[in-house]
């Protein structure tokens, strides 16, 4: 009984795995079109007329006895390059013609033609000519065509919507697209950043040192910015737009100066370890910053409390700085920077490098033939100030103060009558200022600042002609007051005015004075 029950399950084994493998020979293999009519013929009782030559050569899959004759005849159209027009219970089956497609594509706003726009069927696709015009030669009436063309939006038409007879205008529309608002963070290099008034900013916290500079040189790192330039790359020689250094206005904490560089241009008299933020403004500028003719140049100190003592020492081939953050309570904070020469205990290669390119085309490098020059020195300092104090949560304080010296020394020699003959020449520039700032919020409306500063400058040479024992003394003095009063009042939450009262004192003292005159 057992092996009649084996003998039985193996048999039903076999017999599946065969209708398998012809269910699956069904789906894969292909057979002559005309043994395919044959069956489609039985099974649907209809006829199909067709001549032989047309479909001589033709292999298709034999359909799903699970289609309807219009699903049949779809497939066959899609299996063979043949058409199959049912009438009655009589299927006409011919060879498909090609369908010829042609149109005009234009603009539909301007009725512009437009070239090299994309007309792509179901297997062939083309381009529009230099007056819109195209030709597509597709295969079936079913197909979609679609045309895309850069800038407009993308249309897909059957072939339904095209005429046969002529070439129609085919109307694309354009396509507008509102791109999201791109913010460049960093420009150039961190910490520079171009502002929605078209000003530039240099943020000495996030600031990299720029290529071709050994330290953050405040006044160096400007020329950076496009229409700034220096025609001898020095820092008394900046230009803006194009105008004269006289021409740009100058400003430490709203402090005008009148000297900007050490080493008589070749670097920066501002600390950059105190001065943390600058600013350029070089097309319509404030009305508070008068005399900018070209341009703006205004550096600022940090305006918030620090809380942490901050301070350190660096030296390099030039000078010798510090610097020192000192809280002094939770309202109140100062901030001293210096740098000093190191050329009076030591004498880097950058510093004969700085001498002798101040030095060049004078009497310095080149003195008459009789003179010689000896004790050649050089030496700067500049040291910085800031206080802050803030007296409440609407008013604040804040005291400044800056001095800075460059002075050039050198004894010229020569033999009078047999005798040693030596005398000075020195050139020397300093600045000194301080300025006294008051800010009060009186309400959410309404604000006032009080600025008031004095700032001095001097500029004194003296040379000496040893053959006509003469002392040749040049000066030129500099000192500005100023008191200004500026009072903001908010309109609406974007919308402000100003106004205020500027009073400006500057004298100029020149003078040119020669002991012995011939």
């Amino acid at each position: 009984m057992g092996n009649k029950t084996e003998r039985f399950i193996l048999i039903l084994i076999v017999c599946f795995a065969c209708q398998t493998q012809l269910v699956a020979q069904d789906d894969t293999n292909t057979q002559p079109l005309a043994e395919v009519l044959e069956t489609l013929e039985d099974r649907y009782q209809v006829q199909f007329n067709y001549a032989q030559d047309s479909i001589e050569n033709v292999v298709t899959r034999v359909p799903s006895e699970d289609l309807t004759l219009a699903e049949v005849l779809a497939f066959l159209e899609q299996e063979t390059d043949l058409n199959f027009k049912l009438s009655n219970n009589f299927v006409l089956v011919s060879k498909r013609n090609d369908i010829i497609l042609c149109g005009y594509l234009l603009d539909k706003d301007n009725l512009s033609p437009l070239e090299n726009a994309t007309i792509q069927g179901l297997s062939n696709s083309t381009i529009s000519g230099d007056n819109g015009f195209f030709q597509l030669k597709i295969q079936s009436a079913n197909e979609q065509i679609v045309i895309r063309y850069l800038g407009y939006k993308t249309i897909t038409r059957s072939y339904t919507n095209f005429t046969t007879d002529d070439c129609a205008n085919v109307y694309l529309t354009p396509f507008f697209q509102s791109l999201e608002e791109v913010v460049i963070q960093n420009y150039i290099v961190k910490g520079i950043n171009k502002m929605n008034d078209g000003s530039y900013t240099l943020n000495f916290k996030d600031f990299d040192i720029l290529p071709g500079l050994i330290d953050a040189d405040v006044l160096q790192s400007v020329q950076a910015f496009p229409g700034i330039q220096s025609i001898n790359e020095t820092v008394s020689n900046i230009n803006i737009r194009g105008g004269t250094h006289d021409q740009n206005l100058i400003l430490w904490d709203n402090i005008k100066m009148y000297q900007s560089g050490h080493f008589f241009g070749l670097i920066s008299m501002y600390n950059p370890q105190i001065t943390q933020k600058v600013s350029l403004l070089k097309n319509g500028s404030d009305v508070k910053y008068t005399d900018g003719v070209s341009g703006t140049i205004s550096m600022e100190t940090e305006k918030n409390l620090n809380t942490a003592f901050n301070g350190n020492i660096g030296i390099n081939l030039i000078d010798v700085n510090g610097f020192a953050d000192v809280p002094i309570g939770k309202k109140s904070s100062v901030q001293i920077a210096a740098r000093k020469a190191i050329s009076d205990f030591l004498e880097t290669p950058t510093y004969d490098k700085f001498f002798d390119r101040i030095s060049q085309d004078t009497e310095l490098a080149n003195n008459t033939e009789n003179i010689i020059n000896s004790d050649q020195s050089f030496d700067f300092y500049d040291a910085s100030f800031r206080w802050i104090y803030k007296i409440s949560d609407s008013d604040e304080l804040r005291l400044n103060f800056i001095t800075v010296d460059n002075e050039l020394r050198f004894d010229e020699n020569a033999i009078l009558s047999g005798d040693n003959e030596s005398r000075t020449s020195s050139l020397s520039q300093n600045s000194i200022a301080g300025a006294l700032y008051y800010n009060r919020i009186w309400n959410n409306k309404w604000e006032s600042t009080f600025e008031a500063y004095e700032t001095d400058y001097k500029l004194k040479a003296i040379n000496v002609n040893i053959p006509e024992e003469q002392r040749f003394l040049q000066e030129n003095k500099v000192s500005e007051t100023s008191l200004k009063l500026n009072v903001k009042h908010q309109l609406m939450d974007r919308l402000h005015v100003n106004g205020g009262y500027h009073f400006v004192e500057t004298q100029v003292t020149n003078l040119d004075d020669v002991d012995v005159p011939l």
